[in-house]
């Protein structure tokens, strides 16, 4: 059974029209026909209806059992091409969120051998972009927030910190005298909050909506220490994980009070079936046996003005 058939057959069931898959794969209509009957002598069953007078295809209840596992025939495929192209470079890519690189990487790196520092390479991604590259097999690994338990039934998921949420002000803004505030106390003050971060928005979210609380949000920025800058500016609060990392100059940390509040926790993801070089399974142990450590927020100093 040729991968190239079974491409021509996905997108056939996709697109329901011969015109759109030769177009798709810039071959001629009669090279996709073959295809298709290449796969039918093959499987021993009809698998496409053609429809004339419409000009498209349907499929048949074989064809629908087809479509279905010929889906994870070439994602399997593609999957292991990247690896492969992966593989010849010799390093671990992994993927490293903003928030965690300011906040867990120092301590982990300082842990790495110069070797293993050296042939690390990594990308800022989100939680959910993490996950969905690690699935594409465009990175080996990656250090994962979250609220909420992820799906492991095709990754392991090492969990190595947890920090409630807090709320930034200024030192000599008012709020940052009170010991603790609840959500609902802030519904007249203005916010500064990271841009593109799921996990922080969607539990900011959560504690928004709990207090029925229309925040009003001033500015965004993927950027923590020009947050905490203007924070200590006082043009308004802000909202993060209360990390000891996350310490800045003339910004107070507000304990919140809420009830069920979510918690921002942090862990190292990876495949089940990933399968790495000697070289990149070192520095992957590397890794691991840093991320096992528990706390390694202990050795970072905080954030300077």
């Amino acid at each position: 059974m040729r991968i190239t058939d079974l491409q021509y057959y996905l997108a056939l069931a996709n697109y329901r029209n011969f015109s759109q898959v030769s177009d798709k794969f810039g071959v001629s209509q009669p090279t996709i026909s073959l295809a298709m009957k290449r796969l039918e002598k093959e499987v021993g069953a009809k698998l496409i209806i053609r429809q004339p007078a419409h000009k498209n295809v349907g499929l048949t209840h074989s064809g629908e059992v087809l479509h279905q596992h010929a889906s994870l025939i070439v994602e399997q495929y593609e999957l292991a091409l990247t690896e492969i192209k992966r593989n010849s470079e010799q390093s671990l890519l992994i993927g490293l969120p903003p928030i965690i690189q300011i906040s867990y990487f120092p301590a982990i790196a300082n842990v790495l051998s110069d070797e293993s520092l050296a042939h690390l390479k990594t990308v800022e991604v989100g939680a959910q972009e993490a996950i969905d590259q690690l699935k594409n097999g465009e990175i080996d690994a990656s250090f994962v927030g979250y609220l909420d338990d992820i799906d492991q039934s095709e990754f392991n998921l090492i969990p190595f910190d947890e920090q409630p949420f807090a709320i930034l002000a200024a030192d000599d803004y008012p709020l940052a005298q009170k010991g603790s505030v609840s959500f609902n106390e802030l519904k007249d003050e203005k916010f500064i909050l990271l841009k593109g971060n799921f996990v922080h928005n969607y539990a900011f979210d959560l504690l928004a909506r709990s207090a029925h609380v229309q925040a009003n949000v001033l500015f965004n920025s993927s950027e923590p220490y020009g947050i905490l800058s203007l924070i200590r500016q006082n043009r308004g609060i802000g909202f993060m994980a209360a990390h000891p990392a996350l310490t800045f100059p003339g910004v107070t940390a507000i304990p919140i009070t809420d009830k069920n509040q979510p918690i921002f926790k942090v862990g190292f993801a990876y495949r089940k079936d990933l399968v790495l070089t000697p070289d990149q399974q070192k520095i992957f142990d590397e890794l691991l046996a840093a991320s096992q450590m528990g706390r390694p927020d202990h050795l970072i100093p905080p954030m300077e003005g």
